[in-house]
């Protein structure tokens, strides 16, 4: 087994290595950085007789070549529309959604009186906005500035899941399926509330629904609906090593929602920069949230079983 890791997560899959080693002694583990190319491979050549699996932690633009048995790696070939497809082909609750197309007009009797309105390929809730319903236009991508995902790739409307009186929403980050830490996000309070999935004029407008922004509040939530739901992504991206779900709880009706899975590699909150400050700004462990490392290895063992070829 092979762990290709980006530089940050090396001491982490350094300590799942020994796990597995002593968990399963029949299976060796190599780790290496990204960048170290085939090098790590030609210290051990015999591994070219035995089956073979290569678990591939990275941004999905970095490939070091393995010479045999299966690559399990993030992929970069998904925008949004793909991603909610696919979600919506294995029966997941994504919010009811469409691209925005010449001509399009959405009725409000079966969108509700506003939808979110963002891109297909934007990142890290960018360039996300709440609209009238009734107002959504298409824009040609040349109206777009310069900086904007608009220009990229199509927009999309989406309806609009109320979270409460401040937005709320969850991030799950997965290994192969099993999740490894669960976060809850609170908006910000220095904004006015919204009292309703209607009451954008009535709070006087510019309200963020963004719940992951800058001013929220973040702590580890233990919710098992939400970890099963995450659990059952993985039939759709069985060959991903890591998503980063984003979810969020209809207030009123409990329901959950899947807005995001993240499937490119780069939110793995256990030790990217992102992570690591909000662990420090909040006090927080996502270590210890679930028994990460230890997850980590057992799953690991799992997949060398299933995948080694």
């Amino acid at each position: 087994m092979f762990f290709c890791a980006r530089r940050f997560q090396l001491a982490d899959f350094q300590k799942v290595a020994r796990l597995i080693q002593t968990r399963a002694p029949d299976i060796a583990v190599f780790v290496f950085e990204t960048r170290a190319g085939v090098k790590p491979l030609l210290a051990a050549p015999w591994f070219m007789l035995r089956p073979t699996v290569s678990i591939e932690l990275m941004d999905a633009r970095r490939r070091p070549r393995i010479f045999r048995g299966v690559r399990l790696r993030h992929s970069d070939r998904y925008d949004k529309m793909q991603e909610y497809r696919e979600l919506d082909a294995y029966g997941l609750p994504v919010p009811k959604w469409t691209e925005i197309r010449p001509g399009a007009a959405l009725n409000p009797d079966e969108w509700g009186p506003y939808v979110v309105v963002k891109p297909s390929r934007g990142k890290r809730g960018a360039f996300v906005r709440i609209a009238r319903t009734g107002r959504v236009r298409y824009r040609p991508t040349s109206e777009y500035a310069e900086d904007h995902p608009g220009r990229r790739g199509p927009m999309l409307a989406q309806r609009f899941i109320y979270t409460g009186r401040w937005p709320t929403s969850y991030r799950v980050c997965t290994y192969f399926g099993e999740p490894v830490c669960l976060l809850r996000y609170d908006g910000k309070r220095d904004q006015a509330p919204l009292d309703g999935a209607d009451g954008f004029k009535a709070s006087g407008g510019g309200l963020s629904i963004v719940a992951s922004a800058m001013g929220s509040r973040i702590t580890l939530p233990d919710d098992s609906d939400i970890l099963e739901l995450a659990r059952r992504v993985h039939r759709v991206f069985p060959s991903i090593p890591s998503l980063g779900l984003d979810i969020v709880r209809e207030h009123g009706t409990g329901k959950l929602y899947l807005l995001e899975t993240n499937p490119e590699g780069l939110a793995w909150m256990l030790t990217n920069s992102a992570g690591r400050e909000i662990q420090s700004e909040f006090g927080l462990d996502f270590y210890s949230q679930f028994g990460a490392l230890d997850l980590i290895a057992n799953r690991s063992i799992e997949i060398a079983r299933e995948y080694a070829r």
